[in-house]
């Protein structure tokens, strides 16, 4: 396989993920040695799940931060000062605070509480000051209202396409994707769904190109084995995996009987299940494509591929959508 398009297989789903370097909305800039007179503000996930990112609002500007902090872990940004209604991104929640003063706080750290979120500010005189947060579900509850079920996502697709049910003015992240549910293998997942650029003038929500699909699920034995059957019912076979210690082309495997394989990739994933910590991904793609898409520099024709991310720190399960076509 031409290392060229595995690269940028990677590229495209690490820029979807993190969005560190192109990002469509005012930002946080993180400190670093030029911002050393600068107010600073730590912020630390002290949650069990994921902390996405964060967004301040002041006088009716939107400012955001990327962190994709796992648990335990924390990031260090400049401090925006004053007060600010907060909006933590959890993945599968959107935690609001408001009213919070940043003026003299130096760290943030964000917490569960069994009564809701938390918010815990330490100020430059190590007093505490606790707040308390509402949350907002991107994963509807039983008998809610209806949710899109996607069953493919193709090239030039618009957002429509993948989903009429969503809110005239829907959450955003701070990349600008859309915060909504579909149903999928099975599950109804927390979704992003990320716009291309537009025929034209600017589209609307629905008139958008739709250019990523990020699926978010909590991540159990049962949701994985759901997700990899309808994969494998589709026509869908692995093509590359990553685990802890081990780096997998299953392509370059043509020696090895795929049962043997099978039984490679299925200890693989049970290693890290039964690990309390630890990442590991697997790329699928169109059975009928592999042996033409790991000899090229490029797709021939359209094809979607998914990657799939086990994450056991913050138990999420991650599906990720990429359509590609040389016409686009």
């Amino acid at each position: 396989m031409k290392a060229s398009f595995r690269l940028v297989l990677l590229c495209a789903v690490a820029c979807c993920l993190y969005a560190g370097s192109v990002i469509a909305k005012p930002s946080i800039p993180r400190s670093g040695a030029a911002d050393v007179e600068r107010a600073t503000l730590a912020v630390a996930n002290m949650t069990e799940g994921d902390l996405l990112g964060v967004r301040f609002l002041q006088n009716g500007q939107e400012h955001f931060a990327r962190l994709d902090l796992a648990p335990g872990m924390e990031d260090v940004l400049e401090n925006p000062g004053g007060s600010a209604d907060l909006r933590l991104d959890m993945g599968f929640e959107l935690w609001f605070f408001d009213k919070v003063p940043l003026g003299d706080v130096e760290r943030l750290a964000a917490c569960d509480e069994k009564d809701g979120p938390c918010l815990v500010l330490t100020g430059h005189d190590s007093a505490l000051r606790h707040f308390k947060g509402r949350v907002q579900s991107l994963l509807p509850v039983p008998g809610a209202r209806p949710v899109c079920e996607l069953t493919r996502f193709h090239p030039g697709m618009r957002m429509e396409d993948a989903c009429a049910l969503v809110e005239p003015q829907p959450q955003r992240d701070d990349n600008d994707a859309v915060l909504t549910s579909l149903g999928f293998a099975g599950l109804v997942w927390a979704a992003r769904l990320s716009p291309g650029r537009a025929d034209g003038a600017e589209a609307d929500n629905g008139h958008a190109l739709l250019d990523h699909v990020e699926l978010r699920q909590r991540l159990t034995p049962e949701t994985l084995a759901a997700l990899r059957k309808t994969l494998a019912d589709q026509g869908y076979r692995p093509w590359q995996a990553e685990f802890p210690g081990m780096d997998l082309n299953f392509m370059e495997m043509s020696e090895i009987p795929q049962e043997r394989q099978a039984e490679i990739l299925e200890n693989a994933v049970s290693l890290l299940m039964a690990s309390e910590k630890g990442e590991g991904s697997l790329m699928l793609a169109p059975a009928a494509m592999l042996p033409a898409l790991a000899n090229a520099d490029g797709p021939q024709g359209d094809v979607q591929l998914f990657t799939i991310t086990l994450n056991r720190a913050s138990r999420t399960l991650i599906v990720d959508m990429a359509a590609y076509s040389p016409n686009i």
